[in-house]
């Protein structure tokens, strides 16, 4: 039987129980997640499963920190005892994240090589214990998650400004990125190109590197080029046909005549207004299906002039050229378009694309592109078939939205120096001294670049080089037999080697 002397304690006992509860949810909040942090991943202090933030994903608020949940259900528990949660956090295994904005543009060290470097937007960052530490390359980050503890000595980890002191370490001696025979014992000029020296630093960490002596790197054959600006091209031979399309001059009719229709109906009836504007809108659907783009309807809409030479030869005429999905990235519009035909031979003639159709011939795997060229003499007739020869130069996605620019260059390294993992693009860098570092890389697709008249292939660079940096295109292979030998290759490129990958976490459910 209870003790009546006790109840009151336990009355007491219960009440402050209650007051602290309240005390931790009156200081928990509820908010919505940060554009920022989307797509970001974060560990789930509930379940403590790994997830991807979401823009539905929960957030609390707890003394000035943001919790992000699973899935619904772990806020509301985590709000009954935040302080045990939060414990148990920090108990958890370390999570990848992205770099803050205020840190892209700073150096830092990475824990697992020892290298200094700058932190951009792609630079990989695990959060552990509540602190961030930031890796040179990929590979690096997957190692740090093995052994987090063997590398958290971050005293020298932590972003710092660019134009603060480098380093105290000695330097042996000043070499050219491009001409690393060049040795000098002060800084200054490369005598061959010109180009600044820069400096070798005495006992420099080579971890995740592989050391050749001078001897071997001959014996060897190694070559290097460095990485360099240039304009890619690539010849696209497409089959077409002269245009013979009455659906899409019938549908250029049926919009003129709907425009006609709202100018007509202008300060009339309301109703039939909104329905002529419907019938607008309908006719300009058909025809960006039928692959006008929206300044072609712009330009149309403003001359009201049907293109009747998609059916009837006249001065101007169309080709329809098919091109394959693979090759879909280098068409733009506005592109030149040598025309040839089998009716005449040795006669070539010049066309422009003018528009891409929006849709894939998901039985060809093509895309069509629609090209005018001149028909003054009238040879062209409707049903041709003719060759389209396509000079296309590659520009990088972050200009793609512009137009065509001729003489556009990007970043690029010969078609030699990359090895391709199946699941990643490698190359072998050229630290200096001896020492050649894995790079995995983001390559565009492989193009031609004139070089006195002969074209060499080469691949756009569009992540994870600098111009001038040595990669190796001779002997390269070698290289990467000897670092699987001595285990530096899982760092530079991780799953492709074996190592394997652990999979995503399943999201907890409630």
């Amino acid at each position: 039987m209870l003790n009546k002397k006790r109840i009151p304690s336990i009355l007491l006992l219960f009440i402050i129980t209650v007051i602290l509860s309240i005390s931790c949810s009156a200081n928990a909040e509820k908010l919505k997640v940060d554009k920022e942090v989307i797509g970001t991943q974060a560990i789930c202090p509930v379940t403590g499963d790994r997830f991807t933030i979401h823009e539905s994903t929960p957030v609390i608020q707890y003394k000035g920190e943001k919790y992000y949940m699973c899935c619904p259900g772990c806020d509301t528990e985590f709000m009954k005892s935040p302080e045990k949660y939060i414990e148990q956090m920090h108990q958890t295994e370390p999570v990848k994240t992205k770099p803050e904005e205020k840190v892209i543009g700073t150096e830092a060290i990475c824990p697992v090589t020892g290298n200094r470097f700058t932190i951009t937007e792609s630079t990989s960052v695990v959060e552990y214990q509540g602190k961030k530490y930031y890796f040179c390359c990929a590979g690096c980050d997957t190692e740090f998650m093995k052994e987090p503890e063997k590398y958290t000595n971050d005293s020298q980890n932590k972003p710092q400004s660019i134009n603060q002191e480098q380093s105290t370490e000695e330097i042996m001696y000043w070499t050219c990125s491009m001409h690393p025979e060049v040795r000098a014992d002060k800084e200054g000029n490369c005598p061959i190109c010109g180009m600044s020296l820069i400096p070798v630093y005495k006992d420099k960490e080579s971890k995740g590197s592989l050391h050749l002596s001078e001897r071997d790197i001959e014996l060897a054959g190694i070559r290097m080029v460095p990485a360099m600006y240039q304009q890619v091209y690539k010849e696209i031979q497409a089959v077409g046909r002269v245009a013979y399309d009455p659906e899409l001059v019938i549908a250029q009719e049926e919009y003129v005549n709907a425009l006609e229709m709202v100018d007509g109906l202008a300060g009339l009836d309301d109703i039939a207004m909104a329905r002529a504007l419907k019938v607008v809108e309908n006719t300009e659907y058909k025809l960006r299906l039928l692959g006008m783009d929206k300044s072609e309807i712009d330009m149309l809409k403003s001359t009201k002039s049907v293109e009747r030479s998609l059916v009837i030869p006249e001065h101007q005429t169309w080709i329809y050229a098919d091109v394959y999905e693979s090759e879909i990235a280098w068409i733009k519009k506005g592109q030149d378009v040598i025309i040839t035909s089998v009716a005449y031979p040795g006669e070539e003639f010049q066309g422009k694309i003018k528009s891409i159709n929006p849709t894939l011939n998901s039985r060809t795997r093509s895309i069509q592109v629609r090209i005018q060229l001149s028909n003054t003499r009238m040879k062209f007739k409707p049903g041709m078939y003719a060759d389209a020869r396509i000079k296309a130069q590659y520009m990088p996605p972050t200009t793609a939205h512009q137009s065509h620019r001729i003489g556009y260059e990007v970043l690029t390294v010969p078609r030699e120096s990359v090895l391709d993992t199946g699941k990643r693009k490698v190359i072998w860098v050229y630290a200096g001294d001896g020492n050649f570092q894995p790079r995995e890389v983001q390559l565009g697709p492989l193009g031609v670049v004139q070089n006195g008249g002969n074209g060499a292939h080469y691949y756009p660079v569009l992540d994870g080089l600098k111009e001038s940096e040595l990669v190796v295109t001779n002997g390269n292979f070698l290289i990467d037999s000897e670092s699987q030998i001595t285990g530096v290759a899982a760092l530079g490129y991780g799953g492709a080697l074996g190592v394997e990958e652990k999979p995503p976490t399943p999201v907890h459910q409630h």
